[in-house]
């Protein structure tokens, strides 16, 4: 009897050796229809990772400017968060139904590009628009906010960190997220999240004192000045002590200082070395110059 093969055992390996050659040239995660499942936990890690990005980069910003009386503190916040949830959802799902790592990265470094430039135009461009929507008589009193060279460049830095932040992202989030959807434990179905949630914040810390911390300081300034003139408005200030906090700045408005007041940015150089605060007492306006941050004088509009 013949130890040769049969036609019917060589059918089988050859057939083995073909799937098995499909399926190294298939993609890294599935073939035909994304599993809603995991859509559905792709499109909640988008949701969060924009959520949780906007809120470590305004959050403590916004409360910061809430307490020195800056009007309307929150817009940033508010549309920021609903900006990056909407941007890094997309991001996400894109990069599910794509199903490529390359792709991804792609997807995820023009989101932080998108970002970026929304780091700049929301505090300059459309805070603002809301602001003369919200009073018109807001209109002729602020001025036209420029996105001059310092932004630029602000904002190109921003679009580098992000790029590389996000980009890790991206290359990650097919695997992490088929290592998530399946998982039984809930830490295992947190997996994704461990992952993208530090590495936004860690971005945010780096954009944040770059760029909010340059945007809110001359409003924190003035307004940290101001109260300072009022909690001493009426004892004795040690000279020493007078100039080291500059309180000579506040003389020419001195009658308004105890009225109820909101901060508004005004006028600022090429450099945002020099930056102007307006304050609106009761309807009284006052304009304070301020120089790196630091009041230099005031006066009544």
């Amino acid at each position: 009897m013949s130890d040769s093969p049969s036609p019917n055992q060589v059918t089988p390996k050859l057939s083995s050796l073909s799937h098995s050659s499909t399926r190294l040239d298939s993609k890294p995660r599935m073939s035909g229809a994304i599993n809603s499942q995991t859509l559905r936990y792709t499109l909640w890690l988008g949701a969060i990772t924009g959520f949780v990005l906007s809120s470590a980069l305004w959050a403590y910003g916004t409360i910061l400017l809430l307490q020195a009386h800056v009007a309307y503190p929150y817009i940033s916040y508010l549309v920021g968060t609903i900006s990056f949830m909407a941007v890094c959802t997309l991001a996400a799902v894109l990069t599910c139904l794509a199903n490529r790592a390359l792709l991804g990265i792609f997807f995820w470094v023009l989101a932080g590009r998108l970002m970026a430039v929304l780091l700049i135009t929301i505090p300059l461009k459309i805070v603002p628009g809301m602001l003369v929507i919200f009073e018109p008589g807001l209109r002729s009193i602020l001025p036209a906010y420029a996105i001059n060279g310092t932004f630029r460049s602000l904002e190109m830095f921003g679009t580098i960190v992000l790029a590389i932040f996000l980009g890790i992202l991206g290359l990650l989030q097919l695997t992490i997220v088929d290592q998530s959807v399946p998982a039984i434990s809930p830490a295992g179905r947190l997996g994704a999240y461990f992952v993208f949630v530090p590495i936004v914040i860690l971005a945010s810390v780096m954009l944040s004192d770059m760029i909010n911390q340059q945007l809110r300081a001359p409003l924190v300034a003035t307004d940290q000045l101001i109260q300072f003139a009022v909690d001493h408005q009426n004892t004795s200030v040690d000279p020493a002590i007078a100039r080291q906090e500059r309180l000579s700045t506040v003389d020419p408005i001195s009658s308004l200082i105890d009225r109820p007041r909101r901060l508004f940015l005004g006028k600022y150089d090429e450099s945002f070395a020099q930056v102007d605060v307006l304050i609106d007492f009761g309807g009284k306006w006052v304009d304070c110059t301020t120089v790196y941050s630091q009041p230099v004088f005031c006066q009544v509009k």
